[in-house]
């Protein structure tokens, strides 16, 4: 019949779907580094595809939880699998961890309460999040953070000039909705101190055949430029990454935040 109208490519709602959804993911991550009482942030996310289940998130509610720029929260996650379903169990997360970090509580009842909350939505789906939630105290020289599941931070002493690593007990969210999450301190931490959230899409960063990048060559990144900024210690680690991408493409996605105390 002339003037009918007829959807012949079935496959455009999906494109625009997935546009979409790419577009807001990237909108959602922070766009500037966040201004912090003696210290240094910076991060940076690369996507193995246009949709993708990594996140990092800065929450700065001055007025709200925290009272002055002396203090901010940090998350780094990591939502199983890729695509649009890890790409929307990312933007939950995040949307659950911002609304419940507006309430009075601990980093470790915040956790409590979103990993009940994604339980719900995960029952019987076997997904999960991974996350490493942070509080940065830069003029206290401290912080406090919870594991849930993520590979620890590594952590940078420039008095005893070594690498530990910021573990912590807790499972990934999503899977127990008994589970308690425990808080962990660190405090008197020099200056010069350098914190390294990431998912392992870093540490598995592959280069020439079959090899990783391994956290011992982030580590010696971090070293060779612990006497530089946070944003110039991330603007490394992310041209050696890209570096290794040169010839080949990501198989994860790969996410960090850099924290350094001045």
């Amino acid at each position: 019949m002339n003037g009918e109208m007829k959807l012949t490519d079935t496959t455009l709602p999906e494109k625009v779907c997935m546009q979409l959804a790419s577009e807001l993911g990237h909108h959602l991550l922070p766009q500037t580094s966040p201004k912090i009482d003696g210290a240094e942030v910076a991060g940076w996310l690369l996507y193995s595809s246009k949709l993708g289940g990594d996140f990092f998130d800065y929450h700065d509610f001055k007025g709200v939880c925290c009272p002055s720029s002396a203090h901010m929260r940090i998350v780094v996650g990591d939502a199983c699998g890729h695509g649009l379903c890890s790409a929307l169990l990312m933007t939950t997360t995040r949307a659950y961890l911002r609304a419940r970090g507006m309430q009075p509580g601990t980093l470790s009842q915040i956790v409590d309460d979103v990993n009940r909350l994604l339980c719900m939505d995960t029952e019987s789906m076997g997904h999960f999040v991974t996350a490493f939630f942070a509080a940065v105290y830069g003029s206290e020289r401290r912080i406090k953070w919870v594991r849930a599941g993520h590979d620890p931070a590594l952590l940078y002493d420039p008095e005893k000039d070594m690498f530990e690593s910021l573990g912590g007990r807790g499972i990934a969210l999503g899977v127990d909705p008994q589970a308690h999450y425990t808080l962990n301190t660190r405090s008197g931490l020099p200056r010069g101190t350098i914190i390294l959230i990431a998912t392992d899409g870093l540490w598995e960063t592959k280069y020439g055949k079959g090899s990783s990048l391994g956290k011992e060559a982030v580590k010696d990144l971090v070293w060779r430029h612990r006497h530089a900024s946070a944003a110039l210690i991330a603007d490394a680690v992310k041209r050696s990454t890209i570096d290794c991408y040169l010839n080949s493409k990501a198989e994860d996605d790969i996410t960090f935040v850099v924290i350094k105390l001045v």
